[in-house]
């Protein structure tokens, strides 16, 4: 099991826990909880649910991909995806028969290139499948790496049976979601990236 329930409140606690953590690991203070990636499109009337984590800086205003490119010429910064892209392999691979190849790093540094921001991050717990389809997409169109969060085994089986769905989508030819960028992770694997990372980064330092 990846845990046991947690309360709406349990996971709000999470979710400011995880914003600080992610600051450490990006040394600036451009992460946020419940980011509103359309706030400043007031005029067109579009809808778009808030991403639970957020990681800029945000091209709210002017596209920022090439600001994206040297963030992952970073070597901490690629260090720590390319643990999280690891992850998102073994989850992959955990339930299902390989209809799915799991996206490589280099694929997935342009699949998104127009951004809304670095890394969009949704966490789910005690939601419907539909809205786990919502999540998915929110998560993979406003991030350069877009990432979704399972609480539970349950929820972690329905997003691969999510993604085996948009690849059979494509695989049929009919219309799709490019969900390349989108990483399947864990709360134990994000903390055990992020605690390797920061500690990767202490010891490099003191040398």
């Amino acid at each position: 099991m990846i845990g046991k329930k947690f309360s709406d409140n349990h996971i709000k606690v999470y979710q400011y826990h995880l914003r600080d953590r992610l600051k450490e690991v990006f040394d600036f203070e451009d992460v946020y909880e419940e980011w509103s990636a359309m706030r400043d499109e007031y005029g067109l009337s579009i809808y778009c649910p808030r991403l639970d984590i957020a990681v800029g800086p945000f091209a709210t205003h002017e596209r920022l991909g090439h600001i994206y490119d040297g963030m992952l010429r970073n070597p901490v910064i690629e260090s720590f995806l390319r643990k999280l892209v690891e992850y998102n392999k073994v989850n992959l691979e955990r339930y299902q028969d390989g209809f799915v190849l799991p996206s490589e790093y280099e694929e997935i540094l342009f699949t998104n290139y127009n951004a809304r921001c670095f890394i969009s991050i949704e966490i789910e717990h005690m939601v419907s499948r539909k809205h786990l389809i919502g999540g998915a997409v929110n998560a993979s169109a406003l991030g350069r790496f877009g990432i979704i969060m399972p609480w539970s085994d349950e929820k972690l089986k329905a997003f691969v049976k999510l993604i085996r769905y948009f690849r059979y989508l494509n695989y049929a030819d009919k219309n799709t979601f490019n969900t390349s960028n989108l990483l399947i992770v864990t709360k134990e694997q994000m903390d055990n990236a992020i605690v390797e990372i920061l500690n990767q980064k202490n010891q490099n330092e003191f040398q």
